[in-house]
Order: structure tokens, then C-alpha cells, then sequence
């Protein structure tokens, strides 16, 4: 079923040449956009507790997006899978990498972005998770992953999230003063 989900998606690519522009621009540029509506979060006026708590989910979405990665690449040592194109007839419309298949660190960093963000129940965080959809089916259409390689990515990176998410009572001591400093400075 993987492959069969794969030879469907990557499919797409080659057929036309606006839509290779599509995936390859989805694949590459939407963990920027991604960051860049972080930002956005960070500095976007508003009252001072509705502020402090944007401000806390962003911190929480950088620390779930780096745990992840971090899971990832422990369960790439652990278990090496070759990408897709090595083995099978794809259309690459991404340069190639040697780093495993499995998981997908887009599909991490992306999730681990937004689940914070979806677990706070606010907006940013549905505009965030289709995002992390997007960018996860964009790079199985660019012949870079499986479905499961991007499956597992945004296991991880809502795993790592949910641990973030259950430890921020602990995390919070170790914020506020990097937060109290980060307002001093107006960076915040």
C-alpha cells in the first residue's frame, strides 16, 4: 500500500510543468512560511496575557519541532530506509539526499510546530497543521519520501509536541525569566 500511495502521488510530478513548480515550491517553502507565521505570533500586538501565551506557544513549537528532530535522527541511526528513488521508478523534482528516508524530518519540524499551537486550541494552529498536511504529501509528490515515511515524521513530531505539551510546567520556570529579559529588550 505504500508504494501503490506513492506511485499515486509522485505520479504528479512530470505530467505538467506548473504543477512541478507547485510541489517543488509546496516542498521547499512551506516550513519557511511556516516559521514566518511564528514570527508572525511572536511580535503580533495584543494584550499583554493574550501576548505572553502566543509567546509561550511558540517557544513550546520551536522546543517540539527540535526534540523531534532530534528523535529523528536517533530513529535514522537506528534504522536506516533509503529513499524512495533508490530503489524505485520516480520523478525527482527535488535534489536527491543520503540521509534516511524514515522519518521524514519536514514532517517532524512541521508537526512539531503546529501541534502546540493545535493543543492550545487556537486558530494558528488548524492554518498550521494543514500546512504540516501540505508540506508532508508535497514531499511524497517530489519523489523524496513513502506516505509512511512522512506518517512516521508527523508521529514524531506530535509525540515530541505532546512531551513538550505535558512538561510545560516544568519548562515554564526555565521561560519566564528568558521572556522577562526578551520584553526588557522589546523582543518581546
Amino acid at each position: 500500500m505504500d508504494l501503490s500511495l506513492y506511485d499515486a502521488l509522485n505520479d504528479l510530478a512530470g505530467q505538467a510543468s506548473w504543477l512541478d513548480h507547485l510541489i517543488k515550491g509546496v516542498a521547499t517553502y512551506t516550513p519557511v512560511i511556516m516559521a514566518g507565521l511564528l514570527v508572525a505570533a511572536w511580535f503580533w500586538p495584543g494584550p499583554g496575557r493574550e501576548r505572553a501565551e502566543r509567546e509561550r506557544l511558540v517557544i513550546y513549537a520551536v522546543s517540539a519541532a527540535l526534540l523531534g528532530l532530534a528523535l529523528s535522527q536517533v530513529i535514522g541511526h537506528i534504522w536506516f530506509r533509503d529513499r524512495p528513488y533508490v530503489s524505485h521508478p520516480s520523478t525527482m523534482l527535488l535534489t536527491p539526499s543520503g540521509d534516511p528516508s524514515f522519518p521524514s524530518d519536514h514532517a517532524v519540524g512541521a508537526f512539531g510546530l503546529a501541534m502546540p499551537f493545535v493543543f492550545a486550541r487556537k486558530r494558528l494552529g488548524w492554518l498550521l497543521l494543514a500546512l504540516a498536511l501540505l508540506v508532508s504529501l508535497a514531499r511524497v509528490a517530489a519523489g523524496t519520501h513513502y506516505p509512511s515515511d512522512v506518517l512516521g515524521g508527523a508521529m514524531v513530531g506530535t509525540v515530541a509536541a505532546g512531551i513538550v505539551w505535558s512538561a510545560r510546567l516544568w519548562i515554564e520556570p526555565l521561560i519566564a525569566p528568558c521572556l522577562l529579559l526578551a520584553r526588557r529588550l522589546r523582543l518581546a
